[in-house]
């Protein structure tokens, strides 16, 4: 026993005698490749270092917890070609890789650096248009800003390969489908030099001729003939069919639309166009149901019948419940009311909201025409009728107004016009793009209401995509309320409430703003909400959240007071799904006001982007 313990100890001391003189010691490990922890470029000023990386097989390991990248010489090797053709691709026919080399992090962890040289770029030296063989002309000018080669600037393929299809987009827009597009290159390489020639023939001008639909069984082909953004003679554009099938797709009757214009079926200036359709199921039921830490457990009953008594209208049934609300709802909605842009949607039900400080119980009915201006712009206007009672307020009697007695009834007639201006990439979690929404309400004795009030809200919402690192999003509201007449002060259930996790998410739901002395919110004129939060990605349909919000509600109409601004940081995860990212987020209050009724954490969880 002695023995194999005194063999042990010596085997060891050798062992520890050969590795600090550097003998290398045969490891399981030895053989294991290197995991890249970061890719670094060496002498790449032109091009962005970001794009090259997702150009390789070659990954980084992006966090420390994850798993590792692995690499391998092989697919190295074809990086190292794919880079150097991305480079010729973006007009640097000289450009290299040097070679690589990898740095220790420590562990199996590398930092993978490769070295490029790039070399002098080509540069387009001139572009030389013609129009039907003539040098210049009317179309000249606007085909030069058309053509993504331009003077001066670096030559590259995609730009080269882009134009003929930019430029028969444009003229097919303006009347010319046939338009042929012929565009040449002469490249100095040694001087680095580029001469562009694009030689266009017009064809004929073309215009639309008759519309063949395909396909439609329960559907009225006048209506989806009605729906479309073009007439027969009308002047060829082909933009048009693309918004036509948009529109006939937004009417939810269809699975799929295909417009085609039947170019070689038509005569010289006539082009017919196919439009053929799949309809959809003409009811549906929906079930819903979830979680939110402000409502508790909700659900959701809906029922939708599509062309309901044909012309394409849709009924809508709508039911939900909460711990907050209590909600049901009929929509019927009729397009080409009137004029053809135009669209009726009347609604009309009846709900129950438990408030922090009240509850109230509202039948309403609201007619309301809709004017898509274009794919972005939506504009509607149209009368809103209320009958209200406050079943129950919850406040101290110090603060009880007259106007929010427990018990009273309001009939509430007003006007609504609202605009929403909307260019997103994606409505459930935008990435990029802007919208705006304006509502102004006016309520008066000349439209029958008991309560006279001038309601006006603005918000604004931006999305800025910082690639890779992620989304930068920001958004302002603001909005205010001015009693009229003989209108002392509005009901609760007007005013403005803030705080919660679609606000300041530093603030309980409702909490932030005028409170009494029981730390019930009594709402208030004037609304103001700031925001702006950095989202980034995490792994798989993770995405993390960095967050500032900053806002108030005043007492009075058009206060704005900047030193009473309560502001509140935090972070926050996200969780991609079909419906809309799953949320939680952390909100710490900066500046708290003095009362003392909530704590400076809050925890929200809900569905949805913030904003």
């Amino acid at each position: 026993m002695w023995d194999k313990l005194l063999c042990r100890l010596c085997l060891g001391v050798a062992i520890s005698l050969l590795t600090l003189c550097g003998a290398p010691l045969l490891d399981a490990q030895s053989e294991v490749p290197p995991a890249v922890r970061f890719i670094r470029f060496v002498g790449v000023k032109s091009l962005d270092a970001g794009r090259l990386e997702k150009i390789m097989e070659t990954q980084a390991k992006r966090f420390r917890w994850g798993q590792g990248a692995p690499l391998d010489e092989t697919v190295l090797r074809r990086d190292v070609e794919r880079i150097e053709k991305f480079y010729k691709s973006q007009g640097f026919y000289d450009a290299r890789v040097l070679g690589h080399r990898l740095i220790p992090l420590g562990g199996r962890e590398v930092i993978l650096e490769i070295t490029v040289e790039e070399g002098r770029p080509v540069i387009v030296e001139s572009v030389d248009l013609t129009v039907d063989n003539a040098p210049l002309g009317p179309w000249h000018d606007d085909l030069l800003q058309v053509i993504p080669l331009k003077p001066r600037r670096r030559f590259t393929s995609s730009d080269f390969y882009d134009t003929e299809k930019r430029v028969r987009e444009f003229l097919s827009d303006w009347g010319y489908p046939r338009a042929t597009v012929e565009t040449q290159g002469i490249m100095d390489k040694e001087a680095k030099t580029a001469h562009i020639q694009v030689h266009v023939a017009l064809g004929p001008a073309c215009f639309f001729g008759p519309v063949r639909v395909e396909g439609n069984r329960r559907v009225e082909t006048a209506l989806i003939v009605n729906e479309l953004t073009f007439r027969p003679g009308e002047r060829y554009r082909a933009k048009a069919l693309h918004d036509s099938q948009k529109r006939l797709m937004d009417l939810h009757l269809f699975t799929f639309v295909d417009i085609q214009p039947q170019l070689d079926a038509s005569s010289e200036g006539e082009i017919p166009v196919s439009v053929v359709v799949k309809e959809a199921k003409s009811q549906t039921v929906r079930l819903g149901a979830g979680y939110g830490t402000e409502d508790q457990l909700r659900g959701r009953v809906g029922y939708e019948y599509r062309n309901f008594l044909g012309q394409g209208r849709k009924l809508e049934l709508d039911a939900r419940a909460s711990s907050r609300a209590r909600f049901f709802e009929g929509r019927l909605t009729q397009p080409h009311f009137l004029y053809e842009p135009f669209r009726l949607k009347v609604s009309g039900g009846v709900s129950r909201e438990m408030q922090e400080s009240y509850t109230n119980e509202q039948y309403f009915f609201r007619p309301q025409v809709t004017w898509q201006v274009n794919e972005h712009w939506l504009l509607n206007a149209g009368p809103n009728v209320e009958a209200n009672r406050l079943l129950d307020v919850d406040l101290t009697s110090q603060a009880i107004r007259p106007s929010d007695q427990k018990g009273e009834e309001y009939y509430v007639s007003s006007l609504v016009f609202g605009a929403t201006y909307q260019r997103v990439d994606n409505i459930l979690d935008p990435r990029r793009g802007v919208q705006f929404l304006q509502r102004l309400e006016w309520g008066g004795s000349l439209v029958g209401s008991e309560v006279a009030f001038v309601k006006l809200g603005l918000e604004g919402r931006s999305y800025l995509p910082i690639d890779p690192l992620g989304v930068l999003a920001f958004r302002a509201k603001w909005g205010s309320i001015a009693e009229l007449e003989d209108t002392a002060r509005v009901p609760i259930f007007k005013r403005y409430f803030s705080g919660g996790s679609t606000s300041i998410r530093g603030y309980p739901y409702q909490k932030l703003g005028p409170l009494d002395d029981d730390g019930n919110p009594l709402g208030g004129l004037t609304l103001l909400e700031l925001s702006g939060e950095w989202r980034f990605p995490l792994k798989n349909s993770w995405e993390g959240v960095l967050f500032v919000d900053a806002g108030n509600v005043y007492e009075n109409r058009y206060e704005l007071l900047w030193n009473q601004l309560r502001s509140s940081v935090g972070t926050g995860l996200r969780y991609k799904t079909p419906v809309g990212p799953l949320r939680l987020d952390f909100g710490y209050q900066l500046n708290p006001p003095d009362q003392d009724f909530f704590n400076r954490y809050q925890i929200h969880l809900s569905i949805g982007q913030a904003f």
